[in-house]
């Protein structure tokens, strides 16, 4: 709601509203893991959330661009944790509980990372340094996904 894009309140709670769609992609998801595997769905989810980092990038100065960005980057991200989950779940059954622990600490150490990246290249770059940490970051996903992900589990 920033006086630069003279949005009001009610624009802001609409972005709330759209990030909720990301919430409806994960029976999509999982439907996508059973039907292809968890490493197929991964490199989706991932190039998904490649997609919304150009489109934001390009068109974040935008509501459309914006809404769109947002919702791919949410269906991405969302689905790119139910492929882990399932990866993860899969490995060996009988400890699910600890590496779910594992894999959750992984999770929100790397979000807690990204936040502060993305703070840094806020005040340094602007937009184009969030979209670009953004990028960079699911693109060493990408690579790790490769790297490691040459064997399908689930």
């Amino acid at each position: 709601a920033s006086p630069v894009y003279h949005y009001g309140s009610d624009v802001a709670g609409f972005f709330g509203l759209v990030g909720a769609l990301g919430a409806l992609a994960a029976p999509l998801a999982g439907k996508l893991v059973d039907a292809r595997g968890s490493r197929y769905a991964l490199t989706i989810s991932l190039a998904l959330a490649l997609v919304a980092y150009a489109l934001l990038g390009v068109g974040g100065g935008y509501l459309a661009g914006l809404v769109l960005g947002i919702i791919l980057l949410d269906v991405g991200v969302q689905s790119a944790h139910i492929s882990n989950q399932t990866l993860v779940f899969s490995l060996r059954p009988e400890a699910r509980s600890r590496l779910n622990t594992v894999y959750m600490t992984g999770y929100f150490t790397g979000g807690s990372l990204g936040s502060v990246i993305g703070g840094l290249a806020w005040m340094h770059y602007g937009w184009p340094g969030v979209c670009t940490v953004g990028s960079v970051f699911v693109l060493l996903a990408l690579a790790l996904h490769r790297y490691y992900g040459r064997t399908e589990v689930a």
